[in-house]
Order: structure tokens, then C-alpha cells, then sequence
């Protein structure tokens, strides 16, 4: 079996006094789309964060295609291919949907213009409405940029924290339909999502996360079919944020 892309071991992440994350270790095989699940507050975006340099852990180690990137920089790992797409979107309201994905491709490695019109391509709405402001946007289509904007750095991993939160259901399908397109397109995917049933209807593996440890892992099907699992973190709705 092909050495993972990414491995996690023994990852440690705290806020003063406070232990997020407690000795987790996993790995993300190349190709595949990972998700995260757990109650609110179980660490799944402090683990994400402190994959892509976000926070600095307080021990373990990470390493990207074999080589230790714990300590790297946000910056210096969004070059290297590692790239997150933050929870709340996070786009320049006031700035025209055009401008954000022009700092976007400056800032990130792709600065052409031949990039941007991939990300058009790939959002029609986003290039039918490239000179309305961003905060114009539903938010759904917000989300829609904020990926759009990651694509640009052409991540090999791509991280995504709670990219349906406040959609309504058909957005979110919409939005899922993006994550499995770029997942088909190469892209590992690892995913941290509120809608917890639908992630791992998506996924390949999941990992089940309570108070900063991971208390199962498991092919998505697997979990999904765990009666245990479906009662004690998806619940009726599917929501764990």
C-alpha cells in the first residue's frame, strides 16, 4: 500500500489551559475524501488548523508526502499544495467577486488569468456576476467563491471547515456536488462538516471525534451503518457542529 499524503501523529493542540486535540493520529490517503465528525467542540477544526499552520500544535507531528511539515508557516504550506477553505467563507464583501479572486490567484500560485477563467468555468454564476460586489452574494454562492478561491493555489489537499453551514438543503446539495467534482478531479479532500450524515455519505473514511480524541474510525459506509454512531453523534438531523 502507497505511503499516505498526509499523516498525523500524536497531535496535541491547546489554548492556555485548555487541550483541544489529545494525542490524535491519523492518516489521508492520496485521492480520498476524509471526514471529521464529533459534537461541537470535539477539535475537529483545531485539528485542521493546526494541519495547514493556522496554530501551532502543542506536540505531535505532521508530516505532507513523507517530509515534516508541523512547524511550516499557513503561507509556505499553501505553496507546497495545502490549502484551506475557512469556515464562515470569508470573503471581501465589499470588493467585486472579480477582485477577490484576483488577490486570491496574487496571493495563492496561480496569478494568470487563464486560472481565474477555469474558476469562471467551473461557476458560471460566479463569472455571469464577476462585477457585483461579493457581499451581493447568497451565501451559497459565497461558498462557491470561497472554493473557487482555494482551486486557485491548485491544492493537493484541500481542507474544508463546515462549508454548508447556514445553506438551505438544496444549496447544500449543490455544495457537495463541488466537493465530490474536485475530490473526482484528484484532490484529497479532507472535510470538517455540521451536516455530519451527509459528509460521510460523501467521504471514503471518517473519523469519529469526542472531547479532542478520536473514538472511532471507519470506512464512511461502516459508520454510517453503526447504529451506535447514527445515536450518539448524528442524531436525527445529522448536525454535530
Amino acid at each position: 500500500m502507497a505511503d499516505p499524503i498526509l499523516r498525523v501523529t500524536d497531535l496535541k493542540v491547546s489554548y492556555g489551559k485548555v487541550e483541544a486535540v489529545r494525542g490524535l493520529s491519523f492518516d489521508v490517503r492520496a485521492g480520498s475524501l476524509v471526514t471529521l465528525v464529533g459534537a461541537n467542540g470535539a477539535g475537529k477544526s483545531s485539528i485542521i488548523n493546526a494541519i495547514t499552520g493556522i496554530v501551532k500544535p502543542a506536540s505531535g507531528k505532521i508530516f505532507f508526502e513523507g517530509q515534516d511539515i508541523t512547524r511550516t508557516g499557513s503561507h509556505k504550506l499553501v505553496k507546497r499544495g495545502l490549502v484551506q477553505v475557512p469556515e464562515g467563507r470569508q470573503v471581501l464583501s465589499t470588493l467585486t467577486i472579480a477582485e477577490n479572486l484576483q488577490i486570491g490567484a496574487r496571493l495563492l500560485r496561480s496569478g494568470s488569468a487563464a486560472a481565474i477563467d477555469g474558476i469562471y468555468d467551473r461557476f458560471p454564476v460566479l463569472g455571469e456576476r464577476r462585477q457585483l460586489p461579493a457581499g451581493s452574494l447568497s451565501g451559497g454562492e459565497q461558498q462557491m467563491l470561497a472554493i473557487g478561491r482555494a482551486m486557485l493555489a491548485q491544492p493537493r489537499v484541500i481542507f474544508m471547515d463546515e462549508p454548508s453551514m447556514g445553506l438551505a438543503p438544496m444549496i447544500v446539495d449543490e455544495v457537495f456536488n463541488v466537493i465530490e467534482e474536485i475530490r473526482s478531479d484528484g484532490t484529497t479532500v479532507v472535510l470538517v462538516e455540521q451536516n455530519a450524515r451527509r459528509a460521510l455519505q460523501a467521504a471514503d473514511e471518517g473519523h469519529v471525534l469526542q472531547n479532542g480524541e478520536i473514538v472511532r474510525s471507519g470506512t464512511a459506509a461502516d459508520l454510517l451503518a453503526d447504529d451506535g454512531i447514527i445515536q450518539a453523534y448524528l442524531g436525527t438531523g445529522g448536525s454535530t457542529k
